[in-house]
């Protein structure tokens, strides 16, 4: 191995050991924990109880009825 080579492998493993060290810092972040994990259903059960209040929300003003009942308050205005 020349001293091209030789310089040419310790850069990449001085690389190598910057992106395994900021791999090993970074992973404890994406951890999920119970907290985190109760967080998450309790934001999920939110979600689809406001999905399904716009879904109601969406019937009702697709509703011919509710056309008809607008079109009255906006005569008797």
């Amino acid at each position: 191995m020349n001293a091209f080579e030789f310089v040419i492998v310790i850069i990449a493993l001085s690389f190598g050991y910057k992106l395994v060290a900021a791999w090993m810092r970074n992973r404890e972040q994406y951890r999920v924990t119970d907290e985190s994990a109760s967080a998450n259903a309790a934001l999920v059960q939110r979600l689809e109880q406001l999905e399904e209040r716009v879904r109601v929300l969406e019937r009702i003003v697709t509703d011919e009825r509710f056309d008809l009942k607008q079109q009255f308050k906006d005569l008797a205005s």
